[in-house]
């Protein structure tokens, strides 16, 4: 799996491009861009009130302008992942990746099979922290990849959708970003070793293009 930017065949259609989006998450992660703020707004507020509609999927909304380090992504993620004690670190037995492999579960209602994490702005931290940025972002895809293949496949499928600037659309074209590769402690990549995957799944999607396309289509039916 790899990153594409411009991915054959990842079209939308007029009040059809939630599923399609939702589709591709089923593969990979995705970090959508656009210059203007309303565009990326109106994107995200139609996706997460699509993915409330699905069965058994928990959606995880974080406000990246309020994120700009690892206490205040933490003071986030715990208010939307259910955890005992949140520690202000990557790893450990209560770390970010210890959290985003635990599951929530409410009383009376089934335990989610499907996370999706929403993360606004998420180019402040890449700007501000961009390492920090790299092992949260690291965090996020090897815990997914671990779910689905070194666990119990199709239990619990975890995703994310990065939005953000140009400035994000960069990074995730940038040879060597944490969204092409993994990182290597001493020479040794710990996720692919894990995963058995080469890289992070994650592809790219332009948010203006994708409305230039379904209103255009729209004004011609």
């Amino acid at each position: 799996m790899h990153l594409s930017l411009a991915q054959p065949g990842f079209f939308f259609e007029p009040c059809t491009w939630q599923p399609q989006v939702c589709q591709k998450l089923e593969s990979h992660h995705l970090v959508a861009w656009s210059r203007d703020v309303r565009s990326r707004t109106r994107f995200a507020a139609s996706l997460q009130s699509y993915l409330q509609t699905q069965p058994s999927t928990e959606v995880c909304v974080l406000h990246g302008r309020g994120v700009l380090d690892l206490d205040s992504f933490c003071g986030q993620l715990e208010r939307q992942i259910v955890v005992d004690d949140l520690a202000r670190t990557i790893d450990g037995p209560r770390g970010v990746v210890a959290a985003l492999r635990s599951r929530s579960a409410i009383p009376g209602r089934p335990t989610p099979r499907q996370r999706v994490l929403v993360w606004h702005d998420a180019d402040v931290l890449e700007r501000s922290r961009p390492r920090l940025f790299s092992q949260i972002v690291e965090a996020i895809a090897g815990v997914s990849a671990e779910q689905e293949f070194a666990g119990e496949p199709g239990v619990f499928v975890q995703r994310a959708v990065f939005l953000g600037s140009e400035r994000l659309r960069d990074a995730a074209g940038r040879v060597g970003s944490c969204f092409r590769a993994w990182g290597d402690e001493g020479g040794v990549a710990f996720w692919s070793l894990v995963t058995g995957l080469e890289s992070p799944p994650v592809s790219v999607c332009s948010i203006d293009s994708l409305m230039e396309r379904v209103e255009g289509l729209a004004g011609t039916a």
